[in-house]
Order: structure tokens, then C-alpha cells, then sequence
């Protein structure tokens, strides 16, 4: 089975979501505590992957990828299978989407897609909106069972024990909490970067809620320094806008990425080495 275009645009999800292998999932995530701000609605037949409820249980880590038991299971009860097109999107554009396409990329699946702009984008095209999530209407068919994983992740005790060999550590927070002049907003944490790494900020590559053009991501990519050639390791805050520069990286043409999955919460939080 062929991969699909990474990215699609409102005018294409109009034209196919109601078409039976198509999969449309709000990925939608911020921070607790902060105000629900993003558009609402919902897209029509659309449900809801809640990326920390679908998660392996960790005390601080809220949304660590799940393992291939707990993933299918919420696959089964979505009623998604292997074959079908998923389409992620969120309400602010696409600030979380991007992770939920990594997930799905992260166990085989390789018929998903993030839809540019978002919720915000489909507003503004004036496509129908409903008001609450679809519910699964079962299919026959077998259950969801995962495939080897496209991508990869790395620990902490990987990265740890890899520092000092020309990694390529790109971290996607922006510019004042890489360098440690802007205070962390998860508290507990201290401020800085893991040492040798890279600042692509996320926000960077992202334009009224919609991926800037290929070209201007490269040009970005290129001037922060990053060789899309060799091996990529992401970061970032809580491993959301990693999996973003993974989907950005991939789009780019590159084919060694891994995501920190644990990001700054976890290193942060610890007596690992930091750059200040």
C-alpha cells in the first residue's frame, strides 16, 4: 500500500470525507490550565483522538506514545482500520495534528494525512459544521492490528549515553526557552537546552494556523543549520511540536527522524546535562 500525500487542504477533505475509508480524527491538545481559545465546532463524521487518554500511563509525562496493545484497542473502538485514509486536524490550525499523524505513523499506518490550517481553515472555506463528534458506526471486518513502525523514538538514556556524537538534536521550542531567558510553563523545570542541540522553532514554520509552502520551510530548515541528509533526533517541550518538525522533516524528504518522545518535561525535570 502506497503512502498518501502528507498534507491535504480543505478543498480535498470536502470533496472525499464522506467517502467510506476515510477517517477524520480532531487531534486537538493545549495546555491545562490555559484558555480554550481555538474555533469551534467540529468537522462533520469527525471523532476525537485524546492524545493523553490514548497514551502509556506515566506520573508526569502525560501523553508518552502509547504501546501497540492500547493503541489498536482505541483504533477497534474508533473503527479504524489499517486501510483507511485518516485525516488529523485541530482547532487551532496545526499546532497538535501533526502529532497524532506521527502516532499513526509510529505503528504502520501509512494512509494519514494532517489537514493544512485546520479547523480555522475549514471554517473560513465555509464548509458544514456540526456540533458534537460522530459517533463509531461499526464495519465488518477484522480488528486493527499494527504494523513495524516507520519512525522511531529515543529515551532519554539513549540520548544521554549518545551526547558528545555529533548528534543532530533539533529542538522546536521557541527561541527565549531554548536559550533560558524565558521561564518553562510546566513547573519544576529548569531552563536550557540539551547540549549541542539545534533551535527550529515550531511557530517558525507555521503561518495563520497553515504550514508555510515547501520552500520556505526548506529555507528555514536550512538556515537553522539542519542537514535533512543524515540523522534527526526532535524535541521539544512534551514531545507535541517534535512529532510537528518529524512531519516537517518527512515532508522535506528526510528519511532518518526519531522524536524524543519524553522532550524537555522529562530532561527538565531531571540531573541531565544542560546548555544554558
Amino acid at each position: 500500500m502506497a503512502p498518501v500525500d502528507p498534507l491535504k487542504n480543505t478543498d480535498w477533505l470536502s470533496s472525499r470525507f464522506k467517502d467510506s475509508d476515510i477517517r477524520v480524527l480532531d487531534g486537538t491538545w493545549f495546555m491545562p490550565g490555559t484558555p480554550d481559545s481555538f474555533a469551534k465546532g467540529v468537522i462533520p463524521g469527525a471523532q476525537f483522538f485524546d492524545i493523553d487518554k490514548v497514551a502509556t500511563p506515566h506520573p508526569t509525562l502525560t501523553h508518552m506514545l502509547p504501546n501497540a496493545e492500547r493503541f489498536e484497542a482505541a483504533m477497534d473502538a474508533m473503527d479504524i482500520k489499517p486501510s483507511d485514509h485518516v485525516v488529523c486536524y485541530d482547532r487551532r490550525g496545526v499546532s497538535t495534528s501533526p502529532r497524532l499523524w506521527w502516532t499513526f505513523r509510529m505503528f504502520g499506518h501509512q494512509r494519514v494525512s494532517v489537514l493544512n490550517g485546520g479547523l480555522p481553515a475549514w471554517v473560513k472555506a465555509s464548509f458544514q459544521i456540526d456540533e458534537t463528534y460522530s459517533a463509531s458506526s461499526k464495519r465488518e471486518g477484522s480488528k486493527y492490528a499494527s504494523s513495524s513502525a516507520l519512525s522511531g523514538v529515543i529515551s532519554m538514556m539513549e540520548l544521554v549515553a549518545s551526547l558528545g556524537d555529533d548528534l543532530q538534536i533539533v529542538d522546536a521550542r521557541p527561541a527565549g526557552r531554548f536559550f533560558g531567558t524565558t521561564p518553562e510553563p510546566r513547573s519544576g523545570l529548569r531552563s536550557g537546552r540539551i547540549p549541542g542541540s539545534i533551535n527550529l522553532p515550531f511557530v517558525e514554520l507555521v503561518q495563520d494556523g497553515s504550514f508555510l509552502d515547501v520552500l520556505e520551510l526548506a529555507e528555514k530548515t536550512g538556515l537553522a543549520g539542519v542537514d535533512l541528509s543524515r540523522p534527526i533526533i526532535t524535541t521539544c517541550g512534551s514531545g507535541v511540536t517534535a512529532a510537528g518538525l518529524a512531519f516537517v522533516f518527512h515532508r522535506l524528504g528526510a528519511e532518518n527522524v526519531r522524536v524524543y518522545d519524553g522532550s524537555w518535561s522529562e530532561w527538565g525535570a531531571s540531573d541531565a546535562p544542560i546548555e544554558v
